[in-house]
């Protein structure tokens, strides 16, 4: 057995992306903790970023969307899943499943979460109070993306689920499949018609 397939059917499941990208999230949010505390956090005016405990709101409404948007997504999947089993060959559930914008849209949403909540916990509201200006800003940036990266997860799911999108992806399947169990075939008749 080739070591390369396991790995390979590991990074096909539908949990690898939305961990990548949870882990750039978690590497964004102590990446912009750092350099706002490395400028007192003094980096971002408090103008922009707001005060303790408006950053202290913004990063759990950030975060608590995150988590529903998630699991919107997860569950349109799902649906999706099952219609495609009711309706479709079997053959396409596990594409679906391995759909890479799919699990890209996941991601940004739990990337997003996971950002949210580690910035979150940086905010101390005594006193004058410590905001990680970057990282609000950052979770705004975050926000806009995921919120495009919807609305484009909708459009593309909606086009994914077009017949003639399903069977060429039943196509691209067989074709790829005969191509691995019958290319000596092929160059073997190629030789002997030379």
């Amino acid at each position: 057995m080739n070591l390369g397939e396991p790995f390979s059917r590991w990074c096909k499941g539908l949990w690898f992306v939305p961990l990548i990208c949870v882990l750039a999230g978690v590497a964004l949010s102590f990446g912009t903790i750092a350099i706002d505390k490395a400028y007192q956090y003094e980096l971002v005016p408090r103008s922009i970023s707001g005060g303790p405990d408006a950053a202290v709101e913004i990063l759990g409404t950030v975060a608590a969307s995150m988590v529903s948007l998630t699991a919107l997504v997860l569950t349109i999947t799902m649906v999706v899943v099952q219609l495609a089993m009711g309706q479709f060959s079997p053959r396409i559930v596990q594409r679906i499943l391995q759909d890479k914008p799919s699990q890209f849209a996941i991601g940004i949403f739990v990337g997003t979460f996971a950002h949210a909540m580690l910035a979150l916990r940086e905010v101390h509201t005594d006193g004058e109070g410590i905001v990680p200006g970057l990282a609000v800003v950052i979770a705004f940036v975050l926000v806009v993306i995921s919120i495009m990266v919807l609305v484009w997860y909708v459009n593309h799911i909606g086009r994914a689920l077009r017949v003639s999108a399903l069977i060429e992806l039943v196509g691209n399947d067989t074709r790829k499949l005969l191509d691995k169990f019958y290319a000596n075939v092929g160059s073997a008749c190629k030789a002997e018609q030379s």
